[in-house]
């Protein structure tokens, strides 16, 4: 059955219309026609299935059969700083969406070359990983935010860096702290005394370097419950 991304969703309505760019997908694309059964998903736990009724390629119009919530998964929180390079930020969040990130905070770090990041795409990108994977909570895409402020919002967690001291291995981590991955240049030295200081632990994530994208793919599945 295919799944479309319905973010208005209600559990109590009848009938759905999908957003044109969804319309256009159901009906020119895949070619679906009136009494086709259709999966909806909204992206914060809500799965319906439904018929078509009507087959527009710019407003579908769905009867709604029955629905089912799902309970929340695991929080798990990355916050990283952004590739210079935008494919590798893509990359990571198609995958981790995949395997059942919560959120994604963008950091601006010393070191950072990215200060901005289009968001609108990177929904766009983690909407479609959702579909595919058929997860039913959309990851909340936060930032960019300053490194210091973050650290105030949220005290605790784990971090990884480059530089040598005292680091914990990558098994047991707890899934509700967030875990942040530095800027190519990773983090500066005084970043890395911050973060001690708040409260976050330095974890030995490999004896290599390891590209920030890659290392933040790592984190989130030693994160994953």
């Amino acid at each position: 059955m295919s799944v479309f991304y319905a973010p208005s969703l209600q559990k109590e309505q009848s009938h759905y219309q999908l957003s044109e760019e969804e319309s256009k997908h159901c009906i020119r694309v895949l070619r679906k026609q009136v009494g086709a059964p259709i999966e909806l998903i909204d992206g914060k736990g809500l799965q319906a299935f439904t018929i078509l009724e009507d087959a527009h390629p710019k407003r579908s119009i769905l009867r709604l059969e029955s629905s089912i919530f799902h309970e929340k998964t695991p929080a798990l929180h990355i916050a990283m700083a952004p590739t210079k390079n935008m494919d590798r930020i893509e990359w990571f969040l198609e995958k981790a969406t995949e395997l059942g990130l919560s959120k994604l905070t963008f950091l601006l770090c010393e070191h950072s070359e990215r200060k901005q990041v289009n968001t609108e795409r990177l929904e766009k990108i983690a909407v479609a990983a959702m579909k595919q994977s058929k997860r039913f909570y959309l990851p909340e895409l936060e930032g960019p935010m300053y490194f210091e402020d973050f650290l105030q919002n949220h005290p605790k967690g784990y971090f990884g860096h480059c530089q040598e001291g005292e680091k914990i291995g990558m098994s047991g981590l707890k899934s509700a702290l967030p875990f942040l991955i530095g800027p190519e240049g990773d983090f500066s030295e005084q970043e890395i005394v911050l973060a001690i200081n708040s409260g976050y632990e330095a974890v030995q994530m490999s004896a290599f370097r390891l590209r920030t994208e890659t290392a933040a793919l790592l984190a989130t599945t030693a994160l994953l419950p």
